[in-house]
């Protein structure tokens, strides 16, 4: 992994072989980012799992793709955890490329790098914390404001 960070924008490279989430958490500890959006990312995954949130059963479908695909776009956010002011939560989303041209897209729950990847994120100065809804399910992003 690498990482540079200019003007309020942190640049990560990550290597082949790399699981993403614990990289990408370890990077942003290395320029002490804790909020941020995730403005890009390209590069190859293999044996990643995307997830579709179900409203109604307020659970995630979810599918594994073991053959590598390219990274054709990411987005998300860097917030800290309302438990544990400590821990880093990257939320992403990503569309994936895969052999046959056709794009799935959906949350990213877990991957490896093959090759490389390419991920700018803009430093954010104002408190992003994820809590949970109870009403959703989800751990959604709280920006402190009535």
């Amino acid at each position: 992994m690498q990482v540079i960070e200019d003007d309020g924008t942190v640049v990560i490279r990550l290597h082949e072989g790399e699981d993403l989430f614990p990289t990408l958490v370890k990077a942003l500890d290395q320029v002490g980012l804790r909020y941020g959006v995730i403005l890009t990312g390209v590069g190859m995954l293999k044996d990643f799992e995307l997830g579709w949130f179900d409203h109604a059963t307020k659970g995630y479908v979810k599918r594994v793709f073991a053959t590598p695909h390219e990274l054709a776009a990411m987005s998300g956010t860097i917030a800290v955890s309302a438990d544990d002011a400590s821990t880093v939560m990257p939320h992403v989303h990503v569309a994936m490329a895969g052999p046959d041209l056709g794009l799935g897209d959906g949350h990213l729950w877990k991957d490896n790098v093959t090759i490389l990847n390419e991920i700018s994120i803009k430093r954010v100065d104002k408190e992003m914390v994820r809590r949970l809804n109870p009403a959703t399910g989800l751990m959604e992003l709280d920006l402190g404001q009535a």
